[in-house]
């Protein structure tokens, strides 16, 4: 793992307490939706991370026939052993596509593709660490109000606390500490 690509995703990983799997399968997904809108073919495309180079790689899958009867996903068993010599019938084989040819707009394509993808498994983290604490008293900081709702900090998140879960005993001040509130399965997450 010594490519600059594979140091942002162990840096990224660490950051957002994410599985590096995870983010290379989203780096995956993302330019292989930039390939797609840009070599606009009916082939059958996949994209991998190649982990000596640390590069991103496109492929077409073609099926190795007998006969072809679609040439955007098959491929004779001549012409595929002109590419891959082991290949035999009902294999597939795999032709390399540039990817250097993708441009500004597949990058910032791939971008959205891999924040979104990253945002989604940081939400997931969330969900799965606290989904089990409800009903359970936790304690926060007050970061903010937003109209009658409390919003506090519970460290990895922030929860919201609407107006009918708070206690009408209580004052809480912005970056005060709450002491007795209960995470509610509607409420606070």
């Amino acid at each position: 793992m010594s490519s600059m690509l594979f140091q942002t995703i162990e840096q990224l990983s660490r950051e957002k307490n994410i599985e590096p799997a995870i983010i290379i399968s989203a780096v995956e997904d993302a330019i292989l939706v930039a390939a797609r809108k840009y070599y606009k073919t009916g082939e059958d495309l996949r994209s991998a991370v190649n982990k000596e180079t640390g590069t991103i790689e496109i492929f077409a899958v073609k099926k190795v026939v007998e006969d072809v009867a679609n040439v955007a996903r098959e491929i004779s068993l001549t012409d595929a052993q002109k590419l891959d010599p082991s290949a035999t019938l009902e294999s597939e084989v795999r032709i390399q596509k540039p990817t250097d040819v993708l441009g500004r707009i597949a990058a910032q394509t791939a971008k959205q593709v891999i924040f979104q993808k990253v945002r989604e498994a940081e939400r997931d983290n969330v969900y799965s660490e606290y989904i089990g604490k409800v009903g359970e008293m936790v304690h926060c900081m007050v970061k903010r109000t937003e109209g009658s709702d409390i919003i506090v900090d519970l460290g990895k998140t922030e929860g919201r606390m609407p107006r009918r879960e708070q206690s009408r005993l209580e004052t809480f001040q912005v970056r005060s500490e709450e002491h007795t509130s209960e995470l509610q399965s509607r409420g606070l997450i």
